[in-house]
């Protein structure tokens, strides 16, 4: 019995702190995504060259979609902005915190290139402490930054369309070609 008593302690705890984190929202990180509904897609950027569009163009291969150029529907990915503001000063009027903010605006069209959703802007944003002592290492933070908040924008954009089917945008398709009344 004197044995038996740490165990049951230790489990008690082990689940109480299970509980805990799971009621206060915690979960692994991940796209959150475990499906994309799209069978194919056409994936075009102002950069095509550029980190996000490698990014998402992986992310949808990931999730076994085939992207090539004769897709049906295009993913247009129009506009990346980057912001970076100071938030906080320090006593000698020097910035001491910034905050970093992405932007990311896209859309979905069909093979005449009309807009069927979209566009659409998603948007993370971060904040870091710049300390003038250690320049090079508040310089890398923030290249880190940039990329954690280009991956978050990745999975944004993989979770909005997990939610898109062929046949809504199909139905969107035929909604536009349907004469006005």
């Amino acid at each position: 019995m004197h044995l038996q008593r740490p165990r049951y302690l230790l489990s008690c705890a082990l689940l109480g702190a299970s509980l805990m984190l799971s009621a206060c929202g915690f979960h692994l990180r991940g796209t959150g995504v475990d499906t994309i509904q799209l069978s194919e897609m056409q994936v075009s950027a102002l950069d095509n060259n550029g980190p996000t569009h490698q990014s998402v163009l992986e992310a949808l291969r990931v999730k076994g979609v085939r992207v090539h150029g004769g897709a049906r529907y295009q993913l247009e990915l129009l506009d990346e902005p980057q912001q970076r503001r100071a938030i906080s000063y320090s006593s000698r009027a020097v910035p001491a915190e910034y905050e970093l903010r992405r932007l990311l605006t896209f859309q979905i069209s069909n093979n005449a290139g009309q807009p069927l959703i979209g566009p659409e802007t998603l948007s993370v944003q971060r904040v870091y402490v710049r300390d003038r002592d250690n320049v090079t290492g508040s310089s890398e933070e923030e290249a880190l930054l940039q990329r954690e908040m280009r991956e978050e924008l990745t999975r944004q954009l993989m979770f909005r369309l997990s939610r898109i089917s062929s046949s809504d945008l199909a139905a969107r398709e035929q909604a536009l070609e349907r004469p006005a009344d």
